[in-house]
Formats: C-alpha cells, structure tokens, sequence
C-alpha cells in the first residue's frame, strides 16, 4: 500500500574564502523514503501448495514433499516488490534444512525469512500391534507396542516406512523377526539415507484411552487397540454420575488407532471416557469441557460518549472496554462519528450504525471491532485487535441490513473498485496471538486473514449486494487446527471491507444487531 509521505528538508551550507585556502562544509539532513520491499511471489521445487507469504512478519513458508532435500531446494522462482537488491545472491538452490534469511533492500533493508515444512508419513504395522508406533525424530527411534501375550522373539512385520516416499529400506523388515532387542533399520533414498532403531514393547492392556480435546459442547476422544480383536468403541459419563453411556456414532479407525467425537455434552462440566473393545476396557481418562465464553455488549446496547466519540461499552474501565471504533481518529479536529448507537433502525432495542464517510478528504470506514483504538498516526491509525479470549465457539450469528454505496475512494492498489457496489465485511477470528495484534494503516501493518500464523479459526461473511432490512446470518468457524487454543477473539463489522486501505463508498451504512457466539 504507497502512502503518502511528509519530508523535512534541512540544509547548512558554510562556505569561508582566504587567499590560500578553500572550506566548504555540508550537512546534509533529507531523511531517505522508506520504501518497503517485500517477496510477492515464492515457488520451490517439490512444493505441495502455494507459498504462504506473511507480509507482517516478513515470512515465507513452503510445505514440501517427503522426497526434497532440505539441504539442496530447487528454487523456481523469487519476485520482490520497488525494485529490491537481494542477498544473498539468488541462486538455483537453498538450503531449507533451517530458516533462510534473505535482506531486501531498498533505502532500508528488510530482512525476510523463508521457513520449509515437510511432513514424512512414517509408519510400521505388526501383528497383534497396539496402536499405532510412534516415532522420535531428534533421536530416531521408533516404539512399537504389542499385546502381552507376544512373543517379542517372534513378531512379524507386515508394512514399514520411515523415510520419504520410495525409499527401501534395509535389512528387509519382512525378514526380521527377532525383536528381543532393538534392531536397526536404514532407509535409503537417492543419495540420502538414515537409520532408526525400533524397539518393541509388550503391553498389559489390550486397549489404550488416550486424550480427549474437550469443546465446549463436544470432544474429540482416542484410544487404541490390537486390530482385528473388534469393533472398538467409548463410554462415558459425567465424573458425579455412575452410570455409563455407550457410544453410538461413528468411529474412525486407522490401523491400532481410534477416534471419535462426542456431542451433547454440557460446558464447563468433568467428564469420564473409557475405550471400549468387546468385554475389553481401557482406564478413565477425565477431561472438562470448555465454558461457554462470550463478549460483552454483543447486543450493542451499551453506548457512552467521552468527548467528541461515541464507544459501544458500558463505560471505559478495563472491566468493560471490549469494543471500538473509528471514531477517535474521524474526530481528531471536529465530531465527526463513522459509528453510533442507533435506536430507531434495530432488532432490538438499541443497533450499531456504521456510515463510511471521508474526514478532509481521507476515508474513514464506519466500523466496530473488539479491541482498543490505540493513537492516530498521519492519515491512519493505531490499533489494538482482540480481546482475551480462550474458549473455542463453532460459530457467530445476528442480524445485519446493509446498503452499500459506489465506491468513490480508493488508494492507488484499489482504484480498479472505483465505481463499484461496496462491499461490507463482518467477521470473527480466534488467535493464539497471546497479546493484541497490533495494526497499523499508516505503516501498512495489517491482519493477513488467510495467511497470519496465529489465527486458529475464522468465521466472515461478505456481502456486495445489501439487504432490504435486517437478515439474520449464522456463519460457523473453519478450523485451521483443532488442538490449538485461542488467547483472543477479534470480532470486526465495517460498511467497507476495504476501509484499511482507504477504499470504498462515503454513502455505505451497514447496521449491526444482537451479535452472539454459538456453541454445538
């Protein structure tokens, strides 16, 4: 995003002439632009998607198949934006075995760090196996776990693998047997190779409960069994009840792993699960599900007004300042409110009323976010996005009516839009962050909602086209992992879902009613 930039200009200039000398001094104090240099396009060889390029914290990241060399990547192509000199130089092969850092360079420089993933399935399967082998990869040993009553001088392995796709391996694990000991297995692959030990162990269980990652109205349970003695299964119960409930969904086996999701559970409650195969039971295994956590003035009806700006909370003390605005930087030289409370125009009670309007020219999108105005910087602002948060809701539902204008203001990137429908945007991001994510417009410093690494879930919905009065919407999170837990929920409605970049329409009102997070 360009901006437009204020320079101070000084100069000094001393000049002092005698008959046998010259002297001349210069002080030269014209700061330089700061031009930003970032990586627009990144491709490697072996690369299984897209580059996931972070302009926020300077990053690449690449997941690569099992058969590339970390340590000898092909690199296929490496674009940076304002003419940047890089370096190191570019050459056809990096070294990803660990981060890479190049230095863009502009008036600055810009240091830029490329991260490979790679993700080698690893597996090995045994009769009379108990779940499925696990595997250390800092010391690359490798546990199979059997029945109690297999003979460990006797056990036969039907399927290994244990380096990239292709590779064998030798000895040939069809012909070892003895497992009395730990034996040592070398996957060869063109010309790389590694060796791992396996080592084999008895178990006095013939079926294993293992975690559960308790929601607030569901978990995610596992265990693990000896293949082909069942149809593994859960029990469960409430930790103050004594009676048991069968499982009765579905379950996902994978080799000696199981899983499956209980639903209908309470929040905030301990409950007990046991794997189930046959007359066979594993150990309790206790957990807790999550609370029901919401926000504060999810129904817009707290409004209080300091100064010039309006504030959708019920005051601003720290045990209330959940939500904010635009309005602080659209009132910097008269009042001015993108967004107010709104009573006649509602669901219920009390709505936000987000209008997009310009302030001495420069667009100020109407908007509400939870989260804290922080300062006005040039023509942008400052903020905090987010408020702590550690519950993990499937989704975000109201009520909105919106009408969108023409678009009529848009920065340099945007003008393609001039002309068009607007577009609002209202959404909901959970984040394990750990602090707010700190945004700037000015500096261009923005939430990358497709490729920030700290985001967990995310729930948006956009619309172009408006509405004739309110619609309800019910829009559910997509969860990008299921085992992270957030530490903060940002939660953002705007009349113009690109007013971050000074774009979209000065007449686009977008209302906003009875927000509310949901758990199933």
């Amino acid at each position: 995003m360009k901006k437009g930039m204020n320079f101070k200009i000084a100069a000094l200039l001393s000049v002092s002439l005698a008959a046998s000398a010259f002297v001349s001094c210069i002080q030269n104090d014209i700061p330089y632009p700061k031009i930003v240099a970032d990586i627009t396009a990144f491709k490697v060889s072996g690369q299984k998607s897209d580059a996931v390029i972070n302009t926020t914290d300077r990053s690449v990241t690449v997941d690569l198949a099992d058969t590339v060399d970390l340590k000898n990547v092909i690199l296929l192509q490496l674009e940076v934006s304002n003419g940047a000199t890089v370096t190191p130089e570019i050459t056809s092969a990096i070294d990803l075995s660990e981060p890479f850092i190049y230095t863009l360079t502009t008036y600055q420089d810009y240091l830029w760090t490329i991260n490979a993933t790679q993700t080698v399935e690893r597996y090995i399967r045994a009769e009379n196996q108990i779940g499925n082998a696990i595997f250390d990869e800092y010391s690359k040993i490798a546990l199979v776990t059997v029945s109690s009553e297999t003979d460990r001088a006797d056990v036969q392995i039907s399927d290994m693998k244990l380096g990239p796709e292709g590779s064998e391996i030798t000895p040939d694990f069809t012909t070892v047997t003895d497992f009395s000991s730990s034996v040592e297995f070398t996957w060869n692959y063109k010309n790389r190779s590694e060796t791992w030990t396996v080592k084999v162990v008895k178990s006095s269980q013939g079926v294993v409960t293992g975690e559960a990652n308790a929601f607030a109205r569901r978990a995610i349970v596992e265990g693990e069994f000896q293949s082909g003695s069942g149809s593994p299964s859960f029990s469960y119960r409430k930790s103050s009840d004594s009676e048991w409930t069968a499982f009765s969904g579905s379950v996902t086996v994978d080799g000696g792993a199981f899983s499956a999701t209980i639903t209908g559970l309470e929040p905030s409650t301990e409950y007990a699960v046991k794997a189930v195969v046959g007359e066979m039971e594993g150990e309790e295994v206790l957990f807790v599900t999550e609370a029901e956590q919401s926000v504060e003035n999810m129904d817009f009806e707290n409004w209080i007004k300091e100064g010039k700006s309006w504030f959708p909370n019920l005051d601003l003390s720290d045990a209330h300042y959940f939500w904010d605005t635009g309005n602080k930087g659209a009132n910097t030289l008269s009042e001015k409110n993108p967004t107010t409370p709104e009573e006649s125009v509602t669901v219920s009670g009390k709505s936000a009323k987000m209008a997009s309007t310009a302030v001495l020219g420069i667009f100020a999108a109407g908007n509400i976010y939870t989260g804290k105005y922080v300062s006005t910087t040039g023509v942008g602002a400052r903020l905090d996005f987010g408020v702590p948060f550690t519950s993990r809701p499937t989704g975000l539902k109201g009520y909105y009516y919106y009408t969108p204008g023409i678009v009529d203001k848009a920065d340099d990137s945007h003008s393609y839009l001039l002309g068009q429908n607007d577009t609002c945007h209202i959404y909901a991001v959970l984040a394990d962050w750990g602090a707010p994510f700190p945004l700037n417009t000015t500096t261009g410093e923005l939430l990358d909602l497709d490729n920030d690494s700290g985001i967990i879930a995310i729930a948006s919905l956009k619309d172009g086209t408006g509405t004739d009065g309110f619609v309800e919407f019910n829009i559910e999170f997509d969860y990008r992992s299921l085992e992270r837990k957030p530490t903060h929920i940002l939660i953002v409605a705007s009349a113009s879902m690109f007013g971050d970049y000074f774009t979209g329409s000065t007449s686009s009102v977008l209302y906003a009613d009875e927000f509310e997070l949901t758990y199933e």
